[in-house]
């Protein structure tokens, strides 16, 4: 699979990556043992694009990587020389799952979300920093949702400075695993079990078994692609931020083999980012019948489905989406 943000491999099937991703983090028989960095301490190691590198596997521990990005920073100004691991940025894995231990690192499998740093010294971090495959840059706090909260809102974006932002989160549930790509500074970070319970309740009441569910704010797609393992006959996902129902499209691809279903047909050339009268983006088939709308879910005409899934941001009260949701389903469900 071509990654659609670079063009290379970062976007793999998913059965391919449920093959290796326990062992993909892990510490060799022959690398260092774990470096004793305090992160929150001044950090005076002058650290480079060897230090710490295993000679037998070439991965290195994440707080190396971390290192040898702050050292950059510190060596062209951006950072004081009193400043600490921990004030770099967020690290976000490209294959991300939680990794009982602190993962050993290879080669483009970072990507790192900033609050300070110029595009300059951000492809000079993608370039020197072996292991980091984007950087990112923060707007706003870390609280505030990447997206739209709403059809008339403004989006909330980051900003890809160098680099390449697609990673995977690898989800878990009763049904199986499933990878589930984003463009990251395009979507919101969310590490969140509780709509995975919510799906696999759903499942052991026999609810989702032949049902028709609509997923109404499906972001990437999560839910949605859960449905379908759970036994799901039809599936609808909607969502009105353009970038999520791309990353929706990507992850059927890249996850067919498990599910059962492939993409039919796809329309292109859509490039609103922000959906108002509702728009068939896709359709799969095989195990269950899939359909893709872009659109505010207020005007799409959706009848007679079981289950309506209703997964709002957290800032947003769904309260307001039920009376709508009623006259689409049967069942609602409140994520």
């Amino acid at each position: 699979m071509i990654c659609p943000t670079c063009g290379g491999e970062c976007v793999q099937p998913a059965e391919k990556v449920l093959d290796e991703i326990f062992g993909m983090y892990m510490a060799c028989a022959s690398c260092q043992p774990e470096p004793s960095f305090n992160k929150s301490a001044p950090f005076h190691e002058k650290i480079d694009s060897e230090s710490g590198r295993c000679k037998k596997c070439g991965r290195r521990h994440i707080d190396f990587v971390m290192g040898n990005v702050l050292t950059l920073l510190k060596e062209n100004g951006l950072f004081p020389e009193e400043s600490a691991l921990k004030e770099v940025g967020t690290p976000l894995i490209s294959f991300g799952f939680q990794v009982p231990y602190p993962p050993r690192l290879g080669k483009k499998s970072l990507v790192l979300i900033m609050d300070s740093v110029t595009k300059e010294l951000a492809g000079k971090i993608v370039a020197e920093v072996p292991e980091v495959k984007g950087v990112i840059k923060r707007k706003g706090s870390q609280s505030q949702s990447v997206g739209i909260l709403d059809t008339g809102a403004t989006p909330h974006t980051y900003e890809l400075l160098s680099g390449c932002d697609m990673r995977c989160d690898v989800v878990s549930s009763i049904f199986g695993e499933f990878c589930i790509y984003k463009n990251q500074s395009m979507i919101h970070i969310e590490f969140n079990n509780s709509k995975i319970r919510e799906l696999e309740r759903l499942y052991l009441n026999g609810d989702l078994d032949n049902s028709s569910v609509l997923d109404g704010f499906c972001g990437p797609g999560t839910l949605g692609l859960l449905s379908v393992a759970g036994g799901a006959r039809k599936v609808i996902f909607n969502d009105a931020w353009l970038p999520a129902l791309r990353n929706t499209i990507l992850n059927i691809r890249a996850n067919s083999g498990i599910l059962g279903v492939d993409i039919e047909s796809e329309t292109s050339g859509q490039n609103k980012l922000i959906g108002d009268e509702p728009v068939l983006l896709a359709k799969a088939g095989g195990k269950a019948e899939i359909l893709i709308y872009h659109g505010d879910i207020r005007k799409l005409e959706v009848k007679d489905c079981d289950i309506c899934l209703i997964d709002t941001f957290p800032s947003i009260n769904p309260a307001g989406f039920i009376p709508l949701c009623r006259e689409m389903a049967k069942k609602i469900v409140v994520i």
